[in-house]
């Protein structure tokens, strides 16, 4: 068995909900992957590798970006349910899910740490590395690195920068919405590169575990 830890799958009711509708930035590009959303077309993919197994994940954009402080707690229960829904029904394609936070509203998060862990057996939650324009290391996020230390669960970081965001000074806002990928094994890789997220295809030394 080959266990893939870092995957993303919209739940189909919260697509049509929340992606299908429009979005901006990343969120107007996942909505055209089909193996997103579409499971026949994702397991025809994984099909290809034997004995392939996923622990999945919310894709982009995150759920701070669907909603303000007062909708992204209920939008963070659907995403949650529908994954939890996912791995119970797919035991034998989906081994596990992450839990996607609300991180524009921190009591709601540490609420639904509590809830997706205990009640639906996340093994995990999932954040970003911008969330809304904030660093990670926001005094005020760190209540919930205190409890996710306390249940001593891992924490799926997934990187995000918005076209506001600009690459160079000359630059008002990206142009390409280019991102800077540094591989970890620099000395025999060549360091870092960029990639524009409009392509369909990553860099090939690049891999999410």
């Amino acid at each position: 068995m080959k266990i893939d830890i870092f995957n993303h799958v919209f739940p189909r009711n919260f697509f049509d909900k929340y992606i299908a509708t429009g979005g901006r930035d990343i969120g107007k590009r996942v909505a055209n992957v089909p193996v997103g959303v579409d499971l026949d077309f994702r397991f025809k993919v994984m099909d290809e590798f034997e004995g392939l197994r996923q622990v999945i994940t919310l894709p982009a954009p995150a759920i701070e970006a669907l909603g303000g402080p007062d909708k992204s707690p209920e939008i963070a229960r659907e995403g949650n349910d529908g994954l939890a829904e996912l791995v119970a029904k797919y035991p034998d394609r989906f081994v596990a899910f992450a839990a996607a936070m609300p991180l524009n509203n921190v009591d709601a998060s540490l609420r639904e740490t509590e809830r997706a862990i205990d009640q639906l057996g996340a093994k995990g939650v999932l954040i970003y590395t911008n969330m809304l324009g904030k660093s990670m290391d926001s005094p005020e996020f760190q209540p919930l690195f205190d409890e996710w230390a306390r249940r001593d669960v891992p924490i799926w970081m997934h990187p995000a920068r918005g076209a506001s965001f600009p690459d160079y000074q000359s630059e008002n806002r990206s142009q390409y919405e280019i991102t800077t990928l540094c591989n970890p094994d620099s000395s025999k890789r060549g360091g870092c590169k960029s990639w524009d997220s409009r392509r369909r295809s990553l860099p090939a030394w690049i891999s999410f575990c």
